[in-house]
Parts: structure tokens; sequence; C-alpha cells
């Protein structure tokens, strides 16, 4: 979306791609490392999730060049029993860190019928879609976790004390696309920036605060020391320890206070980084892939198939919004805004890439 009086361009899908792969190059990060990059990037861009897409190209970029993320970091395998793994994310791009968990997760769940993996100490892996899509992609049903700084309130609590805990899930299905479900305990960052762009208040249904602890519907104020609350108050508390619980805590790695952000922390100590987990579901263990995509689509029908409630024209899944948005953007090319498209122009002279012609 683009704030007003802006007016976007757009970049051929596949050639951004590419784009984004040498920028990554150039900043020293190995070419298939570059490519699970870029291809996680346009992941989300092109399925409308522009807050967690292209705008933290510059994000990554900064860090690689700083020295807080590392271009080559060092991942081993910590631990490999049975159908789960712990993998050293050593404080690389996010994405690439967790990629390679849900493929180990895939493996093990080839093997076994569930897969599970955790990443530690590993950094931001944009949102849940690209890892969860990669699972359903694979016959699979696929879920991500992450925690993260604390961003978000608690009940009982005041200022953020808690992760804004992303997840999501990925569930095959015989209708063209997967059902892809990607969010956190409440409105992230990003999108409060977005609402600033834009020049929109805070929704109703999300809680705000200002630094003071006074309600307040100003993302600037949230954005200026303030922080909103769980969707769904104790529920979406709840579900925020979980994803602690899947991802720190049993990771051996940090959690909640101990999770710093990096302009604060020593730029030599990793230990503070978040941690992300990674489980994938074989299909194929429990019935056939085409049997319960058919099944998916059955049950598809049954649920569009209700009564609309009267203000609505259609009833819509999780991510059948971003697939449209997708299949626009594969015909007409992907939308470019243009304080994203300055900072890649930044980038690409600053590195020695060219930008991309735009259509």
């Amino acid at each position: 979306m683009n704030g007003p009086g802006q007016a976007s361009t757009r970049v051929a899908a596949d050639v951004l791609e590419t784009f984004v792969r040498d920028l990554y190059l150039a900043a020293g990060v190995p070419g298939d490392d570059a490519q699970t990059i870029a291809g996680a990037t346009l992941c989300q861009e092109t399925r409308g999730n522009t807050t967690h897409g292209l705008r933290l190209v510059h994000f990554n970029l900064r860090g690689l060049d700083d020295g807080t993320i590392r271009a080559n970091p060092d991942q081993p395998v910590l631990s490999d029993r049975g159908m789960t793994a712990v993998i050293e994310g050593d404080h690389g791009v996010g994405i690439v860190g967790c990629m390679k968990g849900m493929r180990l997760a895939i493996a093990k769940a080839r093997e076994g019928g569930i897969g599970v993996a955790l990443i530690v100490r590993n950094n931001h892996f944009l949102a849940a879609v690209p890892y969860c899509l990669e699972a359903a992609n694979a016959g699979m049903i696929g879920m991500a976790f992450s925690n993260t700084k604390g961003s978000m309130g608690y009940p009982g609590a005041r200022g953020s004390v808690i992760g804004n805990t992303p997840m999501g899930f990925g569930i095959p299905t015989a209708g063209g696309f997967p059902i892809l479900f990607d969010a956190c305990m409440t409105a992230s960052g990003g999108r409060m920036r977005q609402w600033i762009r834009e020049g929109k208040r805070i929704p109703r249904d999300i809680r705000g605060f200002d630094r003071d602890g006074r309600p307040t519907d100003d993302p600037r104020a949230v954005i200026g020391g303030g922080t909103t609350m769980p969707i769904g108050g104790h529920k979406g508390a709840g579900l925020a320890i979980l994803v602690e619980a899947l991802t720190g805590v049993l990771g051996g790695a940090a959690f909640l206070s101990d999770i710093t952000p990096r302009d604060q922390a020593d730029r030599t100590d990793k230990t503070h980084a978040v941690s992300h987990c990674c489980i994938a579901i074989d299909v194929a263990a429990f019935m056939p892939v085409a049997d319960f995509e058919a099944r998916m689509a059955d049950f598809v029908a049954d649920l569009k198939g209700s009564p609309l409630d009267g203000e609505s024209d259609e009833i819509r899944l999780p991510g059948e919004r971003m697939e449209r948005t997708r299949r626009e953007c594969e015909i007409h090319g992907v939308p470019l805004e243009p304080d994203v498209r300055q900072e890649l122009e930044e980038w690409a002279k600053r590195l020695g890439v060219r930008f991309p012609d735009t259509l």
C-alpha cells in the first residue's frame, strides 16, 4: 500500500528476486544463502506482506555492513535426536537459519511422520509464511514460531515485557493454493510504521498505550515508548507464552528480558539473539496426500458455503488474499513504494549492483 500522495513503480518479480540476491552476494553472503534470502523476501513481498518483505532488506544489509549480522555464520546441528534437532543460528541473516530448520524438519518428517527443529541465537526471520509454504509445498502441514525482544504488554504488567511472538501455519489443499496463516499476538512495529506512513489510527480492536500508560490510538505514541496488548487479552498472552516455551526456553537460548535490542547489546555478544521453532507434519503418514488435499477442498467448500453475515461479500481463507496479490504481481510486476525504492537504489549504488528496470 502507498501513503497519501505516494505512487509506486513496478518491477518484474523474477527480476527483482535476482536483484535482491545480487545485493546479498555483494554483501558477502554465500550464493545458496543469498538465493534463499531473496526467495523468502519476494515470497513475502509478492503476497502483499510489504512490512516484512523488501523493507527488511535495508535492516539486513546494514547489519551485514556493521558486523552485527554475520554473512557466513557457523550453523552446526547442535542436537540431532529422533525426530528433533537444534541448529545454531550464530546470528546470521535470520531467513537462512530458519529455512535450514524447516528443511531439516521436513526431512525428519519424511522419516518419522513429524519433524521439529529449533534454531537458536538467530535473527529476524521476516515472518512465518516462507517456512510454512516450504512445508506445504512438500505435502506437509508446516508451523513456524519465533520469539522476539520485548515489544508487547502482558496483563498485569506495565510496558513491553514480552515479544509479539509471530507464528503461522501452512496446509496443502487441492484448491490451487495452500492455506497460509501468519500473525503475531499484537500489531507489529512494522504495521505501526505503515499506519504512520498512511496517516491511519490504530484499529479499535487493538489496545494501544503511550509511554505513560494512557490508552491511545496514535501509532506514533506507541512507537515512541508505548506498547500494545495481546489480541484477545489473556488468550493472546497464553499463546505468547507457548511460543516462548517452544523457542528460547526449549532451545536453551535467550527469552524475555534477556533478548535485548541489538543497538544496546555488546556487538560481539550473540547470546541475546532470537530463536525459532519449525514443525513439519507429513500428511502421508496419515493418508495419501491427494486424499488429504481433496478432504481439505471439501472443508473449504463447506466453510465458504456458510451464510454470509450481511456485511461481507465472501468468506475468505487465510492466504486467499495473499494468493490474489501474488497472481497480480506475477502479471503486473511488484510495486515498490518510493522510500523502499530509494533505500534499494542506495544499497545498489553502494554495493555496485545494477538496479533493475521498472515496468
